[in-house]
């Protein structure tokens, strides 16, 4: 008997026995196979495995995976980088002297926009060129400063002239009359006059019958009060007061700036008056009480104080003061008028020498001079 006999012999036994499954037939829409979870007598039947299909999520999943992994791989390559360059030291700028002055000094200095102080100035810069801005109460000047290795560069500038000014206020009696500064009206009183230029300047206040003339002297960023009578008493006129003075002294009344001793008489009320005699460089304050009467000049002597002179040289000179010897160095309490005077030094061997100082009638002056310097 064949073997495909013997098999079909079997078959048909075991069939007999009721022993074989049923068959299931395979559907060719499904790629399950059904026999996969049955066992024949000793022997099991293992179907394959199924086969999945790949969805486009799990493909846009992936694609997103990559490009996110390379990104982050980008980044450390970047940080890399990055962090390499950080480390090389920057190389350290070379700085040169610049020497900064102005006329007049005080200008204040921005070098590249950055405040560095006050002319006179040195300062250290870097190679290359800088802008430069100085600046004062007149105005600025801008420059470009070009710095070279190895070199020291000094700049001067001319600044713009700071004009000083002060303020006059004058009052009258009666108010309301007219005033003039140096021949230009400026108001009826009480007036302002602002932005006056220092120095002397003439003072007119009149009401149309009687006229004052007055001398004030304006001190820089200072206000100067005056004020000034036209008030005639009933029955008579008014007198006037002539100050003479060796020196220029400022004349006040109440604390009022009247005038200056070498300008124009005083026009005063009749009747006694306290008045003021000042001048602040020479330490002078004096007070005079003066009798005015009506129609008269009431002349006011003054005799200037002295002050002290202290005077030395090294290694010895012979001094002479206006001319007049006062002896040989070192040379104490010398007594001189309050004012300027000129002081010669004279040495056989080491020639000589000339100084102007002023002397004040309080505080001692004190001059020295060494005749071996030049």
């Amino acid at each position: 008997m064949t073997k495909a006999a013997h098999s079909r012999k079997d078959s048909a036994d075991a069939k007999a026995d009721g022993k074989l499954p049923n068959v299931v037939p395979i559907r060719p829409d499904t790629d399950i196979d059904p026999l996969a979870n049955f066992g024949v007598e000793g022997a099991v039947v293992v179907a394959p495995s199924p086969r999945r299909r790949v969805s486009k999520k799990f493909l846009i999943g992936i694609v997103v995976s990559v490009v996110a992994l390379g990104a982050v791989a980008a980044g450390l390559v970047y940080a890399r980088q990055r962090t390499n360059q950080r480390s090389v030291a920057a190389p350290t700028p070379v700085l040169e002297h610049v020497i900064l002055n102005s006329r007049p000094d005080g200008a204040a200095v921005m070098v590249d926009g950055v405040s560095r102080g006050v002319t006179p100035l040195d300062v250290m810069l870097p190679v290359g060129a800088h802008e430069v801005l100085f600046r004062n109460e007149g105005g600025e000047r801008l420059l470009t400063v070009s710095v070279e290795k190895g070199t020291r560069v000094s700049e001067n500038v001319d600044m713009p002239a700071v004009v000083a000014s002060g303020q006059l206020d004058v009052t009258s009696d009666p108010i309301g009359v007219r005033v003039s500064v140096d021949g230009t009206v400026a108001g009826r009183t009480p007036v302002k006059v602002r932005n006056l230029t220092v120095g002397h300047h003439v003072v007119v206040v009149s009401d149309g019958a009687t006229s004052v003339t007055r001398a004030v002297e304006v001190s820089a960023g200072a206000a100067v009060s005056m004020f000034i009578s036209l008030s005639t008493p009933p029955g008579g006129s008014n007198g006037t007061v002539a100050i003479d003075s060796p020196v220029e002294l400022r004349l006040l009344e109440d604390g009022h700036v009247l005038g200056l001793s070498n300008g124009a008489p005083l026009v005063l009320l009749p009747g006694k008056h306290r008045l003021d005699l000042v001048n602040d460089a020479l330490e002078m304050r004096l007070s005079r009480v003066v009798t005015v009467e009506a129609n008269k000049t009431t002349r006011v002597p003054v005799t200037a104080p002295n002050g002290t002179l202290f005077v030395n040289a090294s290694p010895w000179a012979d001094v002479t003061v206006d001319g007049r010897s006062i002896g040989v160095t070192p040379l104490g309490d010398v007594s001189l008028a309050v004012g300027s005077h000129e002081v010669v030094w004279r040495h056989p061997q080491l020639g000589e020498r000339k100084k102007t100082i002023v002397v004040g009638a309080q505080t001692p002056v004190r001059v020295t001079v060494d005749m071996n310097s030049r």
